[in-house]
């Protein structure tokens, strides 16, 4: 709707152009029949050639080609407009905005293919500066994660993590992420901690078994002194 206005506006500014070119031509010609004396159109007649030259399928071709030269490829460039133009286009474009059937229209007019890919071309920058934007927002967060939190996107996420594409670009990036210097560089200090735990854990261990084991020889060197005194004691009975 708001590129048909659009059009609208240029192609009008183009037939005030072409009117006023075949008004000056006009003009010339019954001045110089009224000086031979073969009489003069009248305005109707005037208006009424002008109507069907600019209704003609050529005009709308020419006026299309002049348009296109003058203002480039696209004929709704804002450049192009006057500023009386611009501001009814502002008003226009609220207008179809703040409209109750604005939805509807733009649900319809999305399904043309060509018009779809033309408006998110002329919108995909501020979109993007508009998530950068909400992705700091605090409360735009909390509604994001919680919306990751729902069943069914944490279905869909897993059902998508399971796909032979998602795989390998998963794979992808960790063999990237090994690949680069830092990252092997905490790899590294990972694994230094984890040997370290594991040489402390050992040296407890083996603390541990040392010390018991000097108990049992001591216990058994015990046994063995109070036996001997055991025989003493009946060496000396018998004497």
């Amino acid at each position: 709707m708001i590129a048909r206005w659009l059009n609208y506006v240029q192609t009008t500014r183009s037939f005030r152009y072409a009117f006023l070119v075949l008004m000056s031509f006009t003009l010339v010609s019954c001045g110089q029949e009224g000086s031979s004396s073969q009489g003069q159109s009248s305005y109707k007649d005037v208006k009424s050639m002008v109507i069907d030259i600019l209704g003609s399928e050529d005009a709308q071709k020419a006026l299309e080609k002049a348009t296109t030269e003058q203002y480039g490829s696209s004929t709704l460039q804002i450049k192009s407009l006057s500023p009386s133009d611009q501001e009814q286009m502002k008003i226009k474009i609220k207008d179809v905005m703040t409209s109750p059937d604005y939805a509807t229209v733009l649900k319809k007019m999305m399904t043309d293919p060509k018009f779809a890919g033309e408006f998110a071309t002329a919108v995909n920058k501020d979109n993007k500066q508009i998530h950068l934007d909400l992705l700091k927002d605090p409360a735009y967060q909390s509604a994001l994660i919680e919306v990751f939190k729902t069943p069914d996107m944490v279905k869909i996420l897993a059902d998508s993590m399971k796909t032979s594409d998602v795989r390998k670009l998963i794979n992808s990036a960790v063999s990237e992420s090994i690949q680069n210097p830092l990252y092997k560089l905490e790899i590294m200090k990972l694994l230094q901690t984890v040997v370290k735990e594991e040489l402390s854990t050992d040296s407890e261990g083996g603390g541990g078994k040392s010390q018991s084991n000097q108990q049992k020889g001591q216990s058994s060197s015990g046994g063995g002194d109070s036996g001997g005194g055991g025989d003493s004691g009946s060496n000396s009975g018998s004497t």
